[in-house]
C-alpha cells in the first residue's frame, strides 16, 4: 500500500499536480496550474512566453484568486520568472544551467539505478511494458502531451522503485525542470522511436536484475538527449559528454534522449 501511495504521489508530481487535499473535486487554481504546466512541458509555452493574471483569467473564466494562487506555485516549482512589468513568463534555462542540471542527473540517475535494479518488483515491470505500449500508440498518433503524460509515468515509476521517497522525488524535479531539451528532442519523430526501443532493453535489464546494463542504458539516455541539445543548438562544436558516454550499444545508437 505504501509502495503504491508513492508511486501515485509521484506520477502527479510528474504532471504538475499539486492538489492541496484528498478531495476527488479540483479547486480552479488547480485546474488553471495543471493546466499551464502542462503546455510549458509540452512546449506550447516556450520560455519567455508571458503569463499573465488578465489572460489566465479570461481563458479559464476564473476571479484572480485562484489565478493568483496558480502562478504562486509555477513561481515556487521555478517554472516561471518575472518579466517586463512585473508579468510572470515561462523561465528560460541559460545553456550553462542546463550542463549543471544534466550533470545532476548523471551523478544522481546513476546512483538511483543501482536501487531500482535491486528493488522493482515483477508487478512494476509488467507495469512498465504496458506504459511503453501506451508510449509507443501515442507516438504512432505524433500526439505530444500524451506521449509526455506516458513518459512520466514510466520514469515515475522507476524513481519509486529506488524505495527511497527524497531520491524519487529529486529525479522527478530535475526530469521536470529539463523541459528546454526535451523541446529540442521531441522534433524528431526517430528519436523519439528510440524511447520506445531503449525502454524495453531497460526493462529487459531489469528482468534480468542485471544492475550494471540497466544504469548504462540510464546514463546513455541521459547523455543522449544533452548530446541532442548541443547539436542543435551548437552543430559545429564538439560534445560535450561524447568523451564520457563512450560508444553507444549498437542497439541504442545516438537519437535516443531524455
Amino acid at each position: 500500500m505504501e509502495l503504491d501511495q508513492t508511486y501515485t504521489a509521484l506520477v502527479y508530481m510528474s504532471k504538475g499536480s499539486e492538489t492541496a487535499d484528498t478531495t476527488a473535486v479540483s479547486t480552479a487554481a488547480d485546474r488553471v496550474f495543471d493546466q499551464i504546466v502542462g503546455e510549458i512541458l509540452a512546449g506550447s509555452l516556450r520560455p519567455r512566453d508571458q503569463i499573465s493574471e488578465r489572460y489566465l483569467v479570461t481563458r479559464f473564466g476564473v476571479s484572480r484568486t485562484p489565478v493568483r494562487e496558480a502562478i504562486k506555485r509555477l513561481f515556487e516549482r521555478g517554472l516561471v520568472e518575472t518579466g517586463a512589468k512585473g508579468v510572470a513568463v515561462v523561465a528560460e534555462i541559460e545553456e550553462e544551467d542546463v550542463h549543471k542540471l544534466y550533470d545532476a542527473r548523471l551523478m544522481i540517475e546513476g546512483h538511483a539505478a543501482m536501487h531500482t535494479a535491486a528493488n522493482i518488483t515483477a508487478r512494476e515491470i509488467a507495469d512498465l511494458r504496458q506504459i511503453n505500449k501506451s508510449f509507443a500508440a501515442a507516438l504512432k498518433k505524433r500526439n505530444l502531451v500524451r506521449m509526455l503524460e506516458v513518459r512520466a509515468d514510466f520514469h515515475a515509476l522507476t524513481a519509486a522503485a529506488t524505495r527511497n521517497r527524497w531520491l524519487a522525488e529529486i529525479i522527478v524535479m530535475l526530469r521536470e525542470r529539463a523541459y528546454a531539451v526535451r523541446h529540442l528532442h521531441w522534433q524528431d519523430a526517430a528519436r523519439a522511436a528510440h524511447t520506445v526501443a531503449i525502454h524495453n532493453l531497460m526493462i529487459e535489464a531489469l528482468e534480468a536484475r542485471d544492475t550494471k546494463r540497466y544504469r548504462g542504458l540510464v546514463l546513455r539516455q541521459i547523455r543522449a538527449a544533452i548530446d541532442c541539445y548541443d547539436d542543435q543548438l551548437r552543430p559545429k562544436k564538439k560534445k560535450r559528454y561524447a568523451g564520457r558516454a563512450g560508444r553507444a550499444a549498437p542497439e541504442i545508437q545516438s537519437k535516443v534522449g531524455a
